[in-house]
């Protein structure tokens, strides 16, 4: 299809609901009053209580029932079935360092891998998100348990929001004390996955008053043990281990079965005190640990997805540990005229992790010819430790306007943080230098250790310090004015103040040299949103919007020696020392309609967002390393649609779709090279290089997204409602080339493929009675296996600057793969009261 029919198509279905408002709308009147149609939802997306069909933002929100319904534990889940948020696991990336935390995530096409993350990531009133400074930085994300809600604002929400909220932002919100009366919740969950090990998860939560109308408390325990398919296997070599590029064979021998588990654990509670009739004070901390024992990525030679056969053959494991804490003090003030509300919160994270770098390290000294080939020898063992340690502070004063029906209705604030995040790593090879050494297939050896830099107990890589301490101290306002009964325009503004420092200290013979730096910066960004809209009546809203969003530059960590031919092929040196400040807009048209007594709601909108001087990670294949740069300017356009409708009391549909078309809109050169059209390549006197990134080049997303759900309830029995419902998702594949995929870039790899077609179906029936849910449930029923990431250590890089074809010599031919849990099927009990 084309790509302008698309766009009509998307036109013509976001402004169906306008269109039909008039004609609906003579019906609606002339009915009674409204019979049980589709639940209100409340969110928060404005930083105050709205329903969700009054907020102009294009929002989904998931109630913890409605996360049960569609048993939705993580926020892999979470993005599955939220069209327009794609989620990634890519610890095998470039930008990865093979920990299976490790991912992408991204709203409407705004995709990053490099810098601080394009959307924002709280827990209530706090933001987690990370800043990308190395290969150990890696997002964390609180358990589906025991929450409120979670809300996906899609857009920038910079003015309320800030500089983590640039492509839009995901809001987990827990559950608050009853001064009133006890509440509870408990799950349990039994599942066992095709050619996998069994998963099992208990969790309870418990509230009630200790003083009626005073003080109140929640509590809430989970543990959670997903089951792992992936097997560690030994492998032979064929036809033998002297050829230049062999294949892994399976020897029969495995190491660990379904080496992939992980557990999570989890805790909170929430104390709320009401100290008069005016002022609470809600004190609360959470929180969890997220223990993986290996990676779920695959060695695609010794694996069989279509007969549920995964296996991988690293020398060791990719474990990792992540624990964190969350305290936070929350404070409302009720001052008559206003609300006052405060948020003071502290973020305490531990991560560790160690990474299998046995292979990736002979795949590097393969392609100098220093190795006879890329799979490890017996008793080869090279790894990384990894920590991401996160001190994050966070203090922000609101003021809230009481009356939110009059005709002035404000919010105004002020926001403060302070964050530190270090990511240490060393490489520890014992044997490497000795193989290196001892190689004698080609020119005199270049040795991993020297006099000058030695490799004490293996160690050839030791970076103790790679840090980055953010302050940021904002004021952001927002206005809405009513200009008449029907017509709102709202104004926001946030102007910060942003300060960096990084600080780098990093040595070995991995890097062939010493490099400590220190950068830093300052910048003040001032983020603007302007709303237009029109709400005739309660159950139809139209608008307009246009917001900016922003995200501040940052520090570059030095790479290796060994990277050379990589930065030749762009025509540098050594890797910039710092990155700028991106920054995009987002113009937005959407409607929210309800129709047929409240039994039929149509929300949509469209999009084009304009991002300028973007943060990318650049891949430089010769070495397996990555710096951040600016590429320049990219476009993303598209739109959402999502349809609810409850024909008859028993029965709800829901469908959604959302299109994204995201690319570079210039091509972009390293350093100070200028792009010339003419010959495609980037140019300074005595000086020819390849593009980093072409115009056209598409960033990281499936540009159609679509999940279809239906509930169905049977007539009751004894005192039980059975139910039965179905979800499925489906997303077309990325066929538009990414830069890392385009020959006409200096740093490629042809042999990677986009994204695929995915389809996913689940199915559920049970019944519920007295607030008990019983239901058993098939994830990935057809047992559907896309292959949704793949990648390689080393790929083949370029034979010189404006070399053509660049294509340099084929040294790494392990391929790894990453696809979705095969099909499982399992029973789930929830209570709750």
């Amino acid at each position: 299809m084309r790509s302008d029919t698309i766009k009509l198509l998307l036109w013509s279905t976001a402004l169906v609901g306008q269109l039909a408002w008039p004609a609906m709308a003579a019906t609606r009147d002339a009915e009674t009053a409204p019979s049980s149609g589709l639940e209100e939802i409340v969110v928060t997306a404005t930083r105050r209580e709205e329903r969700l069909q009054d907020v102009p933002v294009s929002v989904i929100a998931f109630s913890q029932e409605k996360l049960d319904a569609q048993g939705l534990k993580n926020i892999d889940d979470l993005s599955r079935l939220s069209p327009g948020l794609n989620f990634q696991r890519n610890g095998m990336s470039s930008a990865g360092n093979y920990n299976d935390e490790g991912s992408d995530i991204n709203i409407r096409g705004v995709d990053s891998t490099a810098g601080t993350s394009t959307t924002g990531i709280y827990i209530d009133d706090s933001p987690i998100q990370t800043r990308h400074i190395g290969f150990g930085s890696i997002n964390a994300f609180p358990a589906l348990f025991d929450l409120d809600r979670i809300e996906v604002l899609r857009g920038p929400q910079g003015t309320l929001f800030g500089a983590g909220a640039e492509g839009g932002v995901v809001r987990f919100i827990a559950p608050e004390p009853d001064l009133k009366k006890p509440t509870g919740y408990a799950r349990a969950d039994v599942a066992t996955t095709d050619g996998g090990s069994p998963s099992y998860e208990g969790g309870a939560a418990f509230g009630a008053p200790i003083i009626e109308d005073v003080l109140a408390f929640r509590a809430s325990v989970s543990f959670r043990r997903d089951g792992g398919w992936v097997d560690r296997v030994g492998y032979t070599l064929s036809p033998n281990n002297t050829v230049a590029l062999p294949t892994p064979v399976y020897d029969g021998n495995t190491t660990k079965t379904n080496a992939n588990y992980s557990e999570t654990t989890t805790a909170r509670l929430s104390v709320k005190w009401k100290v008069s009739d005016t002022l609470e004070i809600t004190p609360s901390i959470y929180y969890q640990r997220l223990q993986i024992n290996d990676t779920s990525a695959y060695w695609i030679a010794l694996s069989n997805p279509a007969d549920n056969v995964y296996r991988n053959g690293n020398a060791g494991t990719n474990p990792s540990s992540d624990p964190f804490t969350l305290s936070a003090i929350k404070i409302k003030w009720d001052l008559g005229f206003a609300s006052f509300f405060s948020n003071t919160s502290f973020y305490d994270r531990n991560q560790k992790a160690t990474s299998d770098y046995t292979q990736y390290l002979r795949a590097t000294w393969n392609s100098f010819g220093e190795l006879a080939n890329v799979y490890p020898s017996k008793g080869d063992n090279g790894y990384a430790t990894f920590q991401d340690d996160q001190r994050n502070f966070y203090q922000e004063f609101r003021l809230a306007s009481s009356d939110t029906n009059a005709r002035i209705v404000w919010n105004a604030g002020l926001f403060y943080s302070h964050l530190s995040e270090n990511v240490p790593e060393d490489i520890i090879d014992p044997t490497l230098n000795a193989q290196v050494n001892a190689f004698t297939g080609g020119a005199p050896a270049v040795p991993v250790c020297t006099t000058l830099l030695p490799c004490p107990t293996g160690v050839i890589y030791s970076g103790p310090i790679d840090r980055v301490v953010d302050k940021q101290i904002a004021a952001f306002g927002e206005v809405a004015f009513r200009l008449t009964d029907t017509f709102k325009a709202t104004a926001g503004l946030r102007v910060s103040k942003l300060d960096y420092t990084g600080s780098v200290s990093e040595t070995g013979g991995f890097l062939g040299t010493t490099i400590i730096t220190q950068s830093s910066a300052t910048e003040k960004p001032v983020t603007p949103k302007a709303v237009l809209s029109w709400q005739p009546d309660r159950d139809d809203l139209v608008y307009v919007s246009a917001s900016k969003g922003f995200r501040p530059g940052g520090p570059n960590v030095g790479v290796g020696n060994i990277c050379g031919t990589s930065l030749d092929a762009l025509g540098l040196t050594q890797v910039p020392g710092q990155f700028s400040s991106d920054s995009l807009w987002s113009y937005e048209i959407g409607s929210k309609n309800t129709f047929l007594d409240h039994r039929l709601q149509i929300n949509a909108s469209l999009f084009y967002i304009d991002w300028r001087n973007i943060q990318q990670n650049v891949y430089l294949p010769s070495c397996g390393e990555q710096f951040t740069a600016n590429l320049g300017k990219a476009k993303s356009e598209g739109g959402d649609v999502e349809v609810l409708y409850k024909p008859i009391e028993a029965l709800t549909f829901d469908l959604t779709a959302a299109y994204t078309d995201a690319r570079l809109t210039k091509s972009s050169c390293a350093g100070s090279l200028t792009y010339d059209a003419a010959s495609a390549s980037c140019t300074a006197p005595g000086t020819t290089a390849s593009p980093i990134a072409t115009k056209g080049d598409a960033l990281l997303g499936a540009p159609w997204s679509f999940t279809a759900s239906a509930e169905y309830h049977f007539p009751e029995w004894a005192g039980r409602t059975p139910y039965a419902r179905l979800d499925f998702q489906h997303s077309t594949a990325q066929k538009s080339l990414l830069p890392g995929q385009d020959n006409n870039n200096g740093l490629f790899d042809t042999t990677i493929p986009g994204l695929p077609v995915l389809n996913n179906l689940q199915v559920r029936a049970g019944m519920r009675f007295n607030g008990v849910d019983l239901s058993a449930y098939a994830d990935n029923l057809t047992n559907a296996h896309p292959q949704l990431f793949e990648s390689r250590d080393i790929a083949p890089y370029s034979n010189g600057p404006g070399s053509n074809p660049r294509t340099g010599p084929t040294t790494d031919t392990l391929y790894f793969g990453r696809g979705v849990r095969p099909r499982t099927i399992g029973v789930t009990a929830t209570y709750r009261y």
